[in-house]
């Protein structure tokens, strides 16, 4: 006999539990700020998303999804220069950053902070620096591939440009979650940027 259907959207229910952990964080998200906005009560939370841990590495590979990967788009775009292509990246980053229609700050981010607190549970923690691992391998596979960034030498030193540029973005999310203006953070990319050598 199948198992009877959900009574929920649970596409838009994971959203909702995302947008509470980035908000709360795992260990502000109480289960019941998780089931008031989901929309559901605890049994049917754990029937189809499993605990909060689980439900937490789901919301997180759903932020990843919609609000994350799409930015790498601008990496990519051809016949422009990686100067443009970068800051093109970090300004979706940052905006999606200040609070325009989702929570300030970032997911990611404020999830390795919690982490390094030993506040999170180890699934949550492998998942997210899994993550962290992720982003920055795909810049450190710019910096090593892209023929710009080569005739630089930027590929000399990818993996520490690529770093650098992802402590950048973390160090935003934290500044714009306190509440700065995204003005003001605009301002600190070009300086990021001129650091890298590449000319505007």
């Amino acid at each position: 006999m199948a198992g009877r259907k959900p009574e929920f959207d649970r596409v838009q229910a994971l959203e909702s539990a995302t947008q509470v952990f980035w908000k709360k964080g795992y260990v502000g998200a109480s289960m019941a700020d998780l089931t008031k906005a989901m929309g559901i009560n605890k049994p049917s939370l754990y029937s189809s998303f499993g605990n909060k841990e689980k439900l937490f590495v789901l919301s997180l590979e759903q932020y990843l999804d919609i609000y994350a990967k799409d930015r790498l788009r601008f990496l990519l775009e051809e016949g422009v220069p990686l100067r443009q292509r970068l800051h093109r990246f970090l300004l979706a980053t940052v905006k999606g950053q200040s609070g325009e229609g989702t929570p300030r700050g970032c997911y990611l981010a404020f999830g390795l902070s919690e982490a390094a607190g030993e506040a999170l549970p180890p699934a949550a923690i492998e998942a997210l620096k899994a993550a962290d691992a992720e982003a920055v391998g795909q810049l450190t596979d710019l910096f090593r591939f892209d023929e710009e960034s080569q005739a630089v030498g930027l590929d000399q030193r990818a993996g520490d440009y690529a770093l650098y540029l992802i402590t950048l973005l973390h160090g935003t999310a934290s500044v714009l979650r306190s509440g700065r203006d995204l003005k003001e953070i605009e301002a600190c990319l070009d300086f990021a940027l001129d650091g890298l050598g590449l000319e505007a």
